[in-house]
């Protein structure tokens, strides 16, 4: 009768230590590539944005949504004098910009939530309301539904017009949104080196000062929106941001800085008046 040879424990051994050290391999290149794939489906949903920003423009003499402008008779937000869009500019948030869109049904509450999201406070809006939504100041002529928070926390134009104070339904930001001169390019130029949306960012301060934009670049601000903030592990590390960035001639990139080199910005005064910009200063 044949005998049946075990294994010896030396060989099972041998055979833990090889299945070991496989896992240890594949392990990281797993998770490279799973990042990898949220990366990528991260920069599709900002550019979907970017595309849904660019039709509406083409019926809005070429502006991107800027709800002071659409709301004037404060029939969705009631802030500032009803007439007067020069009083209304707390309704100027991303979050109501993303609503307007998702109001139109040009974009779902799902694409402003990015895959590589690290805030668990960040989550898809499930109780939109696209049609007469009930925190708006007249339902039936609301423009958007203002029970959409960008961020958590977002208050603008009162804590009763957002239905989560606690969450936020949004991971990107509107780079050039509200910022003075900046919203020149909050509309349809075509200018490729122009970013106006994309994932979220960290506070920088000038590396030179704490004044004008700097010649020698920008670093990070210490504390809780600087250095320690969550948007830096979205695509980055613990100490660089890096994230996809949408621009005004719908392309998208990958940026491994807040600096590009190619993005600068020119002071009206001081040398040297061409100096590196900033996506989120």
């Amino acid at each position: 009768m044949k005998k049946t040879r075990a294994f010896t424990l030396i060989e099972l051994l041998v055979v833990i230590a090889i299945i070991a050290l496989l896992v240890g391999i594949l392990l990281p290149a797993l998770a490279k590539a799973r990042a990898s794939a949220r990366q990528i489906k991260c920069g599709t949903q900002v550019r979907n944005v970017i595309q849904a920003m660019t039709i509406f423009a083409q019926g809005n003499k070429d502006s991107y949504p800027v709800p002071q402008n659409l709301d004037v008779n404060n029939q969705t937000v009631a802030v500032g004098t009803a007439g007067n869009a020069a009083t209304q500019g707390n309704k100027n948030n991303t979050g109501n910009a993303l609503s307007v869109l998702i109001f139109n049904s040009s974009i779902s509450p799902e694409i402003c939530v990015s895959p590589s999201e690290t805030n668990s406070n960040i989550k898809v809006d499930a109780g939109y309301q696209n049609s007469n939504p009930t925190l708006a100041a007249n339902a039936a002529n609301a423009i958007w539904d203002p029970g959409f928070s960008g961020y958590p926390g977002d208050t603008s134009g009162g804590p009763q017009q957002r239905r989560d104070t606690t969450s936020g339904g949004n991971s990107y930001a509107g780079l050039v949104f509200n910022f003075g001169n900046r919203m020149s390019k909050w509309s349809n130029t075509f200018n490729a080196t122009e970013a106006v949306f994309g994932n979220r960012g960290a506070t920088y301060i000038a590396s030179t000062d704490q004044g004008a934009p700097p010649a020698a670049g920008w670093t990070l601000l210490t504390g809780a929106t600087g250095t320690q903030s969550n948007t830096l592990a979205i695509h980055g590390g613990r100490t660089t941001w890096e994230g996809n960035i949408g621009y005004n001639d719908n392309h998208v990139n990958f940026e491994t800085r807040p600096d590009p080199t190619e993005i600068t910005y020119t002071r009206p005064t001081g040398t040297p008046r061409v100096v590196p910009d900033n996506f989120f200063v």
